[in-house]
C-alpha cells in the first residue's frame, strides 16, 4: 500500500504540474483557474476552492493515477484508494494553509513543496507549479520567490562572466 500511494504521489504531482501550469495560460487562468486565486493569502478551506472545470481536470490526476495504476497492473485494493485520497486531500489543505507545521513533511522530505512554496504561488500568481513535490519547478526553472530569484541572478552572473573571459 505505501509503495503505491508513493508512486501516486509521483504520477499525481507530475499531472498537476503540467495541468495547473497551464491553467495560468490567458485564457485558461481567466475562464477557469482565476476563481483559485482569489486569495492571495490562502488558507485550507481554498485548496478547494475552485471552478467545477478547474476540480474536474485537476482532479483526474488523483483519481485517474489510482484507475491508471489498476488498468495495468490489476493491482488495488479500496482501501488503498481512500488512503491515497485523504493523504491528496490533506496534502492540498496543507500547503494553502500558510504554516508550516512541525509535522509538516517539509521538514523531512527536501523536495517536498510544503505551505511555504505554494504560498509564495499565490502571492506571485506565477511559479511554483507543483503540488506535492518540488522537482519539476526545479527543473524547469519555474520556481517562484526571492530564493529562486537570488539563484537565477547568480546563474546569469556566472554565464555573462563565462562569455566574458
Amino acid at each position: 500500500m505505501a509503495y503505491q500511494i508513493a508512486i501516486f504521489f509521483v504520477v499525481e504531482d507530475t499531472w498537476h504540474y503540467w495541468t495547473h501550469r497551464a491553467l495560468h495560460w490567458g485564457p485558461l487562468y481567466k475562464k477557469i483557474h482565476k476563481i483559485h486565486h482569489t486569495y492571495s493569502a490562502p488558507f485550507g478551506l481554498a485548496a478547494e476552492y475552485a471552478s467545477p472545470i478547474e476540480v474536474m481536470i485537476l482532479g483526474m490526476g488523483t483519481v485517474g493515477t489510482p484507475i491508471l495504476w489498476c488498468a495495468i497492473t490489476g493491482n488495488l485494493h479500496i482501501l488503498t484508494m481512500y488512503i491515497w485520497i485523504v493523504l491528496r486531500l490533506f496534502q492540498a489543505i496543507d500547503a494553502h494553509s500558510g504554516y508550516e507545521f512541525p509535522w509538516s513533511l517539509h521538514h523531512f522530505l527536501p523536495f517536498w513543496a510544503g505551505a511555504d512554496h505554494h504560498d509564495v504561488h499565490h502571492e506571485r500568481f506565477i511559479g511554483n507549479y507543483s503540488s506535492s513535490f518540488r522537482w519539476w519547478d526545479y527543473l524547469l526553472d519555474t520556481e517562484s520567490g526571492p530564493e529562486a530569484a537570488k539563484k537565477r541572478r547568480e546563474r546569469k552572473l556566472a554565464k555573462e562572466s563565462k562569455k566574458i573571459q
